[in-house]
């Protein structure tokens, strides 16, 4: 379900950017947005900073499905 809009930040380079807030898994998380500068999905809203470890099983998880 989208959630309407939030900010997200990419681990890798760092950008900040405005995406789509989609729910992960109906849970409280966001589906990770691709970054727009490097296009990695390593990509967390700022918001859920905290969460880090979480985002880390969410994109691992992904990058698998991508296999």
């Amino acid at each position: 379900m989208v959630r309407g809009t939030t900010l997200f930040i990419c681990t890798k380079c760092k950008k900040i950017f405005l995406a789509p807030d989609a729910e992960y898994g109906a849970m409280i998380f966001s589906v990770p947005m691709p970054c727009r500068r490097c296009g990695s999905i390593r990509t967390l809203p700022v918001s859920q900073l905290l969460y880090i470890s979480v985002y880390k099983r969410i994109w691992a998880a992904m990058e698998k499905d991508k296999e």
